[in-house]
């Protein structure tokens, strides 16, 4: 069926900061806000010249984006969760992914059993701030390779930890989206690295609150072919992160034909969020952002 079979075949699938408070003068907007076809979320710290997290959202509001993202939400208080709500539904502004288990990417891994109350409290924490928050999507991470254990009990360790954070998860209509990340450039050693076999651990998890994040970034420095991929896992995956390749900065900057990838994912009718997840190539504020948002508004140009 897809490549690299083996990697669930012996595995026994039946095993089955802080927030300033102080106004900050907002940089003015656009003439025109741009209407967008895909539901494009910036991430928060692509407007750090902005003050007050909270006036970020205006921000991108002010140039056409109805999305956000904010890996970092759950290092804010419940308290300020709510003022965030309250912004967003002034704006009526939606929010993308943030990550649940938030200690690192090589912490709190699913594939090791003996840390999976530890993974598992933390999903419990994250629900809260979903129930505030009100958005859908969470990100999970399955952490760093096990040494002493094989690859394929690693794998059962993360579907049996995924079937048990959905069952949490359910109860709250949360979806947990499961990211790989690359091991050439960024996160070596981390267990999950390609979307076949994140695709082969969603089947074996089969719940609906269980997808994938697929980073488009990361996959193409594993394996490409990414077009092929994105239509055949489709169905199992919630949401996009983007991220030009080399040096994770926006559209344009690198090898990837972003016109050519949104156009496949708006053809399937993705109904979630594609974060921008990477730094821009300008450090000067605001004109780094505003190149961001040209870049975003050329690859949308399909």
């Amino acid at each position: 069926m897809i490549g690299r079979r083996a990697f669930l075949k012996k595995s026994s699938l039946v095993l089955a900061g802080a927030v300033s408070m102080t106004k900050t003068a907002i940089s003015p907007s656009p003439a025109v806000k741009h209407t967008f076809k895909l539901k494009y979320a910036p991430h928060m710290g692509l407007a750090n010249h902005i003050k007050d997290s909270l006036d970020r959202l205006d921000y991108f509001a002010s140039f056409g984006f109805k999305a956000f993202e904010f890996n970092g939400l759950m290092n804010w208080s419940l308290k300020q969760a709510e003022q965030l709500r309250k912004r967003m539904d002034k704006l009526g502004m939606e929010m993308g992914v943030f990550t649940a288990n938030p200690n690192g990417w090589n912490k709190t891994r699913m594939v090791d059993p003996k840390q999976r109350e530890a993974f598992l409290e933390e999903i419990k924490k994250a629900v809260t701030y979903v129930d505030i928050r009100g958005n859908k999507y969470v990100t999970v991470l399955a952490g760093n390779e096990v040494p002493k254990l094989t690859r394929a009990q690693q794998a059962v360790n993360v579907i049996e930890s995924m079937r048990y954070a959905t069952d949490i998860a359910g109860k709250h209509n949360v979806v947990l989206c499961l990211e790989p990340l690359n091991i050439l450039v960024n996160h070596p050693g981390y267990f999950l690295n390609r979307s076949d076999e994140a695709y082969e651990v969603l089947t074996a998890v089969d719940n609906p609150h269980a997808k994938m994040l697929f980073d488009i970034y990361h996959q193409q420095i594993t394996e490409g072919n990414l077009i092929n991929n994105i239509r055949q896992f489709h169905h199992r995956i919630g949401t996009f992160h983007v991220g030009d390749n080399p040096g994770r900065m926006e559209p344009g900057t690198g090898e990837i034909n972003y016109r050519n990838v949104f156009n496949a994912i708006y053809e399937l009718k993705h109904p979630g969020f594609l974060g921008l997840e990477f730094r821009p190539s300008i450090k000067e504020q605001p004109k780094g952002f505003e190149k961001v948002v040209q870049s975003i508004i050329d690859a949308d140009n399909f």
